[in-house]
């Protein structure tokens, strides 16, 4: 049984949220500036704009050489949190909390990640890598199905505010 199974996806998708996120943003800052300083016309312009930055952001995900980057990201910060070492942090734990670890495997000082991942630690970056990679694909295609769904979404949003309104009204006749 292999105990790092839910983590290798997990620390592969929060690293390439992360940056995705943090290379939106980046991106779009001056856009942003830009576009407060002008007054859109029509919502038809808002809505192909929601829309073309969905698609931007498929294109990025979907970019081998931005995967490649975000491969390499976390095939870098893997290797580094392996390389922690932790025998130092049991030793506080134990001292901090009395009987914490009893019956359980001792810490040498020197210990590291690695040391608690076992034999499989050695592929761990590699895999982490690869993840990476199919995770940004996915990624990819539901950016590019939420753009095609966006006008569905703010048709939905409409709806559900006349609704409202028109509950608001009902009510305020009942009264």
């Amino acid at each position: 049984m292999r105990s790092i199974d839910f983590r290798v996806p997990l620390l592969a998708g929060t690293a390439i949220l992360l940056l995705a996120f943090s290379q939106a943003k980046a991106a779009t800052a001056p856009v942003a500036e830009a576009s407060s300083q002008v007054v859109l016309a029509d919502e038809g312009a808002q809505k192909s704009d929601a829309q073309a930055e969905m698609l931007a952001m498929s294109d990025n995900f979907s970019d081998p050489r931005m995967q490649d980057g975000v491969a390499n990201m976390v095939e870098r910060m893997t290797n580094s949190m392996l390389d922690l070492p932790i025998g130092k942090f049991v030793a506080a734990i134990e001292q901090s909390v009395p009987g914490a670890n009893k019956g359980k495997k001792r810490f040498r000082s020197n210990d590291t990640v690695a040391d608690l991942a076992g034999r499989d630690a050695d592929r761990l970056p590699g895999q982490l890598a690869s993840g990476s990679r199919q995770m940004m694909g996915m990624m990819s295609g539901f950016a590019a199905a939420f753009a095609t769904m966006i006008p569905e979404f703010e048709k939905l949003g409409k709806d559900m505010e006349n609704s409202f309104a028109d509950l608001e009204d009902a009510r305020r006749k009942g009264d």
